[in-house]
Order: structure tokens, then C-alpha cells, then sequence
């Protein structure tokens, strides 16, 4: 074979090698036949309520997979590594749990996507009147979550939600970053279901605001709930 023609080969190669596709993965497990991706707005709100081992993760896609014909299988998961044990969850047969320390109560929150399965996980979906405690947490050390504050009585729950309430909507806000980023909280509201749901909450500087789906302004006076105690 001639030098050039080789080279040429060789060239082409390397392009067709250079040219796969970067895949964004969502965050799924799949799991005896089905198909579960990471909700981000459920936690768990007991431990206790994690239920039998119902399999684990027999191979990470994220990584190793640039195909994006790929067709996931039994024990596939986006981000977690062989071995990951994936648990029910007590009365919740949609859900299912992964325990990482990452997570508010130590536990990733997955639910079965199908067409007969739809998660309803935004704040005006909660009833409000059964909200029995809400949890404030601040953005610690490598973005791991710190509580700092409890909310249990009533009146201090049905206050803090009538400010929740009163946020005036703006998909246009931005933050002033000119100090940094804006300070990150959750908030995370608890009834007497095993799903807690949780938002993020944040102050730039200037204006505390929270995202319960859409971006909510919110007034100053959230600020003393989330004072550290």
C-alpha cells in the first residue's frame, strides 16, 4: 500500500474513532424490567421506610457508552458503579431507593417511568394542611446538605407557607453573582407519606428567591426561618 494511501487510512480511522457522540445521560436504574430515573424533588423521609434489596447495578453506562442507539438492559444504570444495591421502598411499589451520603436522610429517590406512573412533585401538588414539618438545610462542604433549622409547630409551618405562597413568579429573574454565587438552601416539607418533597431556596445578596417549579421572588421575611439556631 502506498505511504499517502495508508496515511489516509489511518486518518479516517482516527476520525471515525474521535467521533462518537457525548451522551447526557439521565439519571436512571433499571431494575427487574423497569425502567426507574431520579426524582429530584422527593427524598426519603424516613430510613424506615427502606424496604428489601430489590437488585443492583450490574453496569455503568456513563462513561463506557458513547453509542446513542444503545439500548439499556437489566442492571443498567447512568451513574452508579457494579454493585450499587437498589432497594424498595415500604408501601411505594413505583419507588425505589439507592443510599448515598449525598442525599438528605442518606437516599437517592427513583420512580418507575411508564405511562400508568407519573410522579406529581411540585410544590402545589402537596397538600398543604398536612405539611407536619419542614426541614431547612444549607449547602455545607462539597454541596452536601446541613441542617440548620426544624419547623414544627403549626402556626410557624402555616407562616412560612403563606410566604411561600405570597412569592411572585419571574422566569426572567438572575441573580446578582457579582459577589459570588447566590447562598443555596432546601426546604424540605414532610407529611406522613414515606416521599418527603424538597426545593432549593436562595439569597443572592439582594433577594431571597426559591424554585418550586418555576422561579418564585420571595420577601425579606423568609430570612428568619432560615437563620441558624
Amino acid at each position: 500500500m502506498k505511504k499517502w494511501l495508508w496515511l489516509l487510512v489511518c486518518s479516517l480511522f482516527l476520525v471515525s474513532c474521535n467521533s462518537q457522540s457525548i451522551i447526557d445521560w439521565v439519571d436512571f436504574v433499571k431494575i427487574n424490567g423497569n425502567h426507574y430515573e431520579r426524582i429530584y424533588s422527593g427524598i426519603i423521609a424516613d430510613s424506615a421506610s427502606i424496604g428489601e434489596k430489590i437488585g443492583e447495578v450490574k453496569f455503568k453506562v456513563a462513561d463506557h457508552v458513547n453509542d446513542v442507539d444503545y439500548k439499556t438492559k437489566e442492571g443498567d444504570a447512568a451513574f452508579w458503579e457494579k454493585g450499587t444495591k437498589v432497594f424498595a421502598i415500604q408501601g411505594e411499589p413505583e419507588f425505589a431507593a439507592i443510599q448515598t451520603k449525598d442525599e438528605i436522610n442518606g437516599y437517592a429517590i427513583y420512580h418507575e417511568v411508564s405511562e400508568k406512573q407519573t410522579f406529581r412533585g411540585k410544590y402545589k401538588d402537596i397538600e398543604k394542611d398536612s405539611i407536619n414539618q419542614i426541614d431547612i438545610y444549607k449547602e455545607g462542604k462539597d454541596n452536601h446538605p446541613v441542617l440548620i433549622h426544624t419547623i414544627s409547630e403549626k402556626q410557624e409551618i402555616q407562616d412560612l407557607t403563606q410566604i411561600l405562597k405570597e412569592g411572585k413568579t419571574n422566569s426572567s429573574f438572575n441573580p446578582n453573582t457579582t459577589q459570588g454565587d447566590p447562598i443555596t438552601y432546601r426546604l424540605a416539607f414532610y407529611t406522613e407519606e414515606p416521599i418527603a418533597y424538597t426545593f432549593p431556596l436562595f439569597f443572592d445578596g439582594e433577594q431571597w428567591y426559591w424554585i418550586p417549579w418555576d422561579t418564585d421572588l420571595l420577601s425579606d421575611e423568609v430570612e428568619r426561618f432560615v437563620t441558624e439556631k
